[in-house]
């Protein structure tokens, strides 16, 4: 019974992402960009590198993907466990704005930072946290 409630709960958060205008999943993307640049904690080419891989138009710049992305299945659920905190941030921020509903586990003080950033982002514009949930082990 639980893994069902677990189940209907991710299915509604799928729902919910999808539901969100663009603009506004970008605008939370740029804001968190912004205060990780303020605080110092990424130096210039990682910031770029967040930017370039999180602010593009087409995540997919590839001829298959792009004719086919209408038939390719784009709803699920990932789970991010990654060591590299540059690497942790840019797949946080890509399937957030794939509107995909996302588990994952920290494993520095950085990241644990970050979800505290986008977190504070996410309540300023009254988006719902419930699609980002943290897996203890």
């Amino acid at each position: 019974m639980e893994f069902r409630n677990n189940f209907q709960e991710l299915k509604s958060q799928i729902e919910y992402l999808s539901s969100l205008n663009k603009e506004d999943v970008t605008h939370i993307i740029k804001s968190s960009i912004y205060e990780l640049e303020s605080l110092n904690f990424l130096n210039e080419e990682e910031l770029n590198e967040i930017n370039k891989v999180t602010l593009i138009s087409e995540p997919f710049n590839n001829l298959f993907f792009k004719y086919n992305k209408e038939r390719l299945i784009n709803k699920g659920v990932v789970y991010i466990e990654e060591e590299n905190d540059l690497q942790f941030i840019i797949s946080l921020f890509y399937f957030f704005k794939q509107r995909v509903p996302i588990l994952f586990h920290t494993s520095s003080k950085l990241q644990l930072q970050f979800i505290d950033i986008l977190n504070k982002f996410l309540e300023e514009n009254g988006v719902s946290k419930k699609f980002l949930r943290k897996i203890d082990e």
